[in-house]
């Protein structure tokens, strides 16, 4: 009786210690993720590039670009077909060079909008949000956006990020060499005006330059490739 309770606990301990290498196992080969960070460039034009436009005549924001997204770290193209990426416009006038540019008053009501392709819609007192069309024919997105000043002065516009981006339907990236799952995690999009031409000099003149005084990418592509700056006369 002694031999046949001492066989069953034996049995019992060897199927939990089989039962524990097996999960040990399991886990030991379940890696956590490796999350991959993307930084996404857009770019825009404005037109006509000229830092002065006369009152009541119409600047043209313009896109056009295909689905297979540059990545800023990477250097490589990755394919978003059909994504809301969440752009917001703002439209700010620059009223003093010791004033930064957060705290720039905003001018929205100083602009009227034709919305061709694309649109800029939701109109707050600083900031809209900045819609792209997306064409599934040829998996190209545009905008064509008209924006007429009704007032003077010197005015900026820019483009401000979406801070979060969930992007794990769109993007699957391959698994780390070792077997790791990639997961995507969104973390900028660098927008680019006129390929950097953005009439920075006039920025300058009449809004604190944060860029220069605290030198980032981040800051950099915000305030110097993703602002564009004008005079409007009457």
């Amino acid at each position: 009786m002694v031999g046949r309770k001492l066989f069953k606990a034996q049995s019992f301990i060897s199927f939990a210690l089989l039962l524990f290498g097996l999960i040990a196992s399991k886990c030991e080969k379940e890696e956590p993720p490796f999350f991959q960070e993307l930084i996404f460039v857009l770019n825009l034009e404005i037109n006509p590039k000229d830092s002065i436009v006369v009152k009541d005549d119409t600047l043209w924001i313009t896109a056009e670009f295909n689905d297979s997204i540059l990545e800023y770290n990477s250097n490589k193209h990755l394919k978003i077909p059909d994504f809301d990426f969440l752009n917001t416009i703002g439209f700010f006038k620059l009223i003093g060079n010791q004033i930064t540019f957060s705290n720039q008053p905003g001018a929205i009501e100083s602009f009227q909008f034709i919305n061709t392709i694309g649109s800029i819609s939701n109109l707050r007192d600083t900031f809209a949000d900045f819609n792209l069309t997306y064409d599934n024919n040829n998996g190209n997105y545009s905008c064509k956006i008209g924006v007429i000043p009704k007032t003077e002065g010197v005015f900026s516009i820019n483009f401000l990020r979406p801070r979060e981006l969930d992007l794990s339907e769109v993007i699957k990236l391959p698994d780390t060499p070792e077997g790791r799952k990639v997961l995507p995690f969104y973390r900028n999009i660098y927008y680019v005006i006129n390929g950097g031409q953005t009439n920075f000099d006039l920025y300058k003149k009449h809004c604190i330059a944060s860029s220069e005084r605290l030198v980032t990418t981040d800051n950099i592509y915000y305030e110097q490739k993703g602002t564009f700056t004008f005079r409007v006369i009457d």
